[in-house]
């Protein structure tokens, strides 16, 4: 458990974008300038240069275009740029975190059981929320159904 929060911990500042094309002639300073010029246009962010720790692309399947991985300095930069996830998905670019394997398929199975309307990451945890309850915390070893089964007994009785 202590390894699986840490991985995701050393991924809490992290975000990946994806649909943005690719230049054979890239570079660090290349790809730097290209984001930072989309999140002006398109979000109408400032990231300045020491915002950003790293910024590369990271490898994909065969035939797709690579996403840009972004490591930024703190969360409040994240933050800042994941707010405006809805105006860069207009402009064609999508933003998402960057999170674990157990995590990204915890959530496929959140989205896929009829019992939750809405599965989402958000610092470092996955949280679902039934169709007609609060958000309630998931964790990659449980059981989906039991852990909402004792959500709603603890919100009936206050025990758990």
């Amino acid at each position: 458990m202590k390894a699986k929060y840490n991985e995701q911990y050393s991924r809490k500042n992290n975000i990946k974008i994806l649909d943005k094309q690719e230049n054979r002639e890239e570079t660090e300073d290349s790809i730097t300038k290209s984001v930072t010029s989309i999140l002006k246009n398109h979000a109408g962010l400032d990231l300045l240069l020491t915002d950003i720790v790293a910024i590369y692309r990271i490898p994909t399947k065969r035939g797709h275009t690579r996403p840009v991985f972004v490591k930024l300095r703190n969360n409040s930069a994240k933050s800042s740029i994941m707010r405006k996830r809805a105006p860069m998905k207009n402009g064609g670019y999508k933003l998402v975190d960057d999170d674990t394997k157990r995590n990204q398929g915890l959530i496929n199975r959140l989205h896929l059981h009829p019992d939750i309307s809405i599965a989402l990451y958000f610092n470092g945890s996955v949280y679902g929320q039934p169709v007609t309850d609060e958000r309630i915390k998931f964790d990659t070893n449980y059981n989906v159904n039991n852990v909402i089964e004792e959500f709603r007994r603890y919100r009936g009785t206050g025990v758990s």
